[in-house]
């Protein structure tokens, strides 16, 4: 009885198993919440198939789940460009880092220089480092002719960083990072 047990129990979890080929089916279906969120399964085996932790890890930074780039970025090794990537993702968690570190301790991030990537948090860390913010009512206010952002911290503890994107006056996006 245990054996048949087993191998029933065995056989459901082939069932319902999460593949690498439904893992890239919903990539490009740009169900990046999903991929991000059930791609935590090959992160805890320490998945090697660099194609697969490079769609878990765009699918992440897509959706602003930043923590688990660090996993991600440390395995991409074989060829230029997933190279490439980790250093996207790994940028990508120090960005964060630095920017949650300069909102609670008002670390100095003048004249560091970051790779510049399209993100969000890369566009906010290369103003906050060039100096071009105005501090208002604890906040961190940041004008660009393509977008204007707003940083801020949570009441809740622990605090999370507020990133608003702003265009003429309405948001666009909120993004938190913690």
């Amino acid at each position: 009885m245990r054996v048949v047990l087993a191998l029933l129990g065995l056989f459901c979890s082939y069932l319902y198993a999460y593949s690498y080929n439904d893992l890239l089916k919903d990539y490009e279906a740009k169900n990046f919440e999903k991929v991000c969120n059930d791609g935590a399964v090959f992160l805890i085996r320490n998945d090697k198939n660099e194609q697969i932790l490079t769609a878990i890890g765009d699918a992440c930074a897509k959706v602003d789940s930043i923590n688990p780039l660090g996993n991600v970025a440390k395995n991409l090794i074989s060829t230029k460009e997933y190279r490439e990537s980790g250093s996207y993702f790994a940028t990508l968690v120090l960005q964060k880092k630095l920017i949650y570190q300069f909102m609670h301790d008002n670390i100095n991030l003048k004249e560091l220089k970051l790779p510049r990537t399209d993100h969000v948090l890369s566009r906010v860390f290369e103003q906050l480092s060039k100096g071009n913010y105005e501090i208002v009512e604890k906040r961190i206010e940041i004008s660009t002719p393509e977008m204007n952002y707003l940083l801020w911290l949570s009441d809740d503890d622990p605090k999370k960083v507020y990133v608003d994107e702003n265009k003429d006056g309405k948001l666009v996006k909120r993004h938190w990072y913690l």
